[in-house]
């Protein structure tokens, strides 16, 4: 298999050595721009600019499997056209949408069935007392991607309020409930006095309590004599960009989803849109 990285050269550089390992891959191709080559199978798009999901979908009307890393874009008309377009080309898109990439999320999945509630409570500690738009955000949009990726996309009722001082956002607090009855919901505040990232989940049998930034989980089970057990663990993230790259060959390889698909990205900014809009009410 014939694969394109294209991006900045030092990035790219990192990202060639994962592909290099993978013996589904013959020869890899560096550039920082899109080109064409009839002899290409796949290529990973390092790209965080505004104009990424045109040239995703460039790549896939080009016939070839691609994986996006970038924050996760959600212009929802685009990626309308792009699930449309992979789905007709019949290749595979993965986003890297990384909270669902993560060790210690493919590491739940396997300890819970179907979680019927998921919390999450994000701060921030600002810099130089500022709040990013883009990055404010990006916080909240990832979790709601974590949401979709969990609980699947219908959604019975959404709530959001957000935090504006001068029209600042300095915080929202959402409410999603599914139609299976499945509750998400996050607190978030870009001006705490530290870094607290918390996700916690639980099905009718375990509670998962991770903490992102420590790169830790404790899983809670109640045993038949009632007393509380407590599973601890701790993940190493730094292999998982190569992680996500095999996992990306190997669903082209099996001809399965990826691990965050373009439908996925579809539904998620749906969801987005419509909390939005209710953002936009206050």
């Amino acid at each position: 298999m014939k694969v394109a990285i294209i991006g900045e050269k030092k990035r790219a550089l990192a990202w060639e050595k994962h592909v290099r390992k993978l013996a589904i891959v013959t020869e890899v191709t560096l550039s920082t721009s899109f080109f064409n080559d009839t002899g290409l199978d796949a290529v990973i798009l390092l790209d965080d600019s505004p104009d990424n999901l045109n040239r995703l979908r460039e790549a896939i009307r080009s016939g070839l499997h691609s994986y996006l890393v970038s924050r996760l874009p959600l212009q929802q008309e685009i990626l309308e056209s792009i699930h449309n377009n992979a789905q007709e080309a019949n290749v595979h898109v993965q986003f890297s949408h990384w909270p669902s990439i993560s060790p210690a999320t493919q590491w739940i999945q396997q300890q819970l069935d179907k979680p019927v509630l998921i919390q999450v409570k994000k701060e921030v500690e600002p810099i130089n007392y500022k709040v990013d738009a883009d990055d404010f955000e990006h916080h909240w949009t990832d979790e709601v991607a974590f949401f979709v990726k969990w609980l699947g996309g219908n959604v019975h009722r959404m709530d959001a309020k957000p935090v504006l001082i001068s029209d600042v956002p300095l915080g929202l607090n959402l409410n999603l409930r599914f139609d299976n009855a499945s509750v998400a919901s996050l607190q978030l505040s870009v001006f705490g006095t530290g870094n607290v990232h918390q996700r916690i989940l639980s099905d009718r049998a375990s509670m998962v309590d991770c903490d992102i930034i420590k790169h830790t989980v404790r899983v809670c089970r109640v045993n038949d004599q009632k007393r509380i057990s407590i599973q601890n663990k701790q993940f190493d993230p730094t292999d998982t960009a190569e992680w996500s790259v095999i996992q990306f060959f190997k669903s082209i390889q099996m001809n399965k989803p990826t691990i965050f698909t373009s439908h996925d990205a579809l539904i998620t900014s749906r969801i987005v849109d419509k909390l939005k809009s209710q953002i936009e009410k206050w």
